[in-house]
C-alpha cells in the first residue's frame, strides 16, 4: 500500500511533468525553426523593401512640384498650355478644380476646354500619357459636329477634359 501511495504521490506527478516538458520542448523547437526560417529570409525581405522604396521614390519623382495645390495646379496648367501649343491645339479655357485627397497624396485636377482635330487630340493624349509627370485624365468629353459625306475629316472637335496631377500632402518641394 505504501508503494502505491509513493507511486501516486511522487512518481506519477513526475511522469506527468516530464510529458508536459516534452510537449513544451516540441512546441519551442517548432517556434525556433520558424524563427530560423524567418531569419534566413531576412535579406530577401530587406531587398524587397529597398526595391519598393526605390519604386516609390521614382514614382514620387513624377509628381507635380509644389508644396500646395495652387502651385501644383499652376505647373499643370503650364504643362497643358505648352503641350497644346506644341500640337497646334487651341486651349479656350482652363479651370482649377478643388483638390481631392487620396491617402497621403492630393490629386490636383484642372479642367480644360480645347478645340482640336482628331489627329491633334490623339497626339495630345499620347503626349499627356507619356509625359515625365504622372498625369491622369479622369474625364474626357468630345463634341463633334455632324459630318456630311465627303466633308473634310479635319473638322475641329470641342473637347472638355479634366487632367489631374498628384502631389504629396504637406511636404515642401
Amino acid at each position: 500500500m505504501l508503494l502505491i501511495l509513493f507511486y501516486l504521490a511522487v512518481v506519477n506527478p513526475l511522469l506527468s511533468l516530464e510529458d508536459s516538458w516534452n510537449q513544451e520542448l516540441v512546441s519551442r523547437s517548432k517556434l525556433l525553426s520558424k524563427y530560423h526560417s524567418l531569419l534566413k529570409s531576412k535579406n530577401r525581405v530587406i531587398d524587397a523593401n529597398k526595391a519598393m522604396k526605390a519604386a516609390l521614390t521614382r514614382t514620387e519623382g513624377q509628381f507635380l512640384s509644389g508644396s500646395n495645390p495652387a502651385v501644383a495646379s499652376a505647373e499643370l496648367q503650364e504643362i497643358l498650355k505648352n503641350l497644346a501649343k506644341e500640337q497646334g491645339v487651341q486651349m479656350t479655357s482652363a479651370k482649377v478644380l478643388p483638390p481631392r485627397e487620396a491617402g497621403l497624396y492630393l490629386e490636383v485636377p484642372v479642367q480644360v476646354e480645347l478645340t482640336a482635330t482628331i489627329n491633334q487630340l490623339v497626339t495630345l493624349l499620347y503626349h499627356l500619357e507619356h509625359h515625365k509627370k504622372l498625369l491622369f485624365i479622369p474625364d474626357l468629353d468630345i463634341n463633334a459636329p455632324r459630318m456630311v459625306r465627303g466633308e473634310n475629316k479635319d473638322i475641329p472637335l470641342q473637347i472638355s477634359m479634366v487632367i489631374s496631377g498628384v502631389i504629396k500632402k504637406g511636404v515642401p518641394s
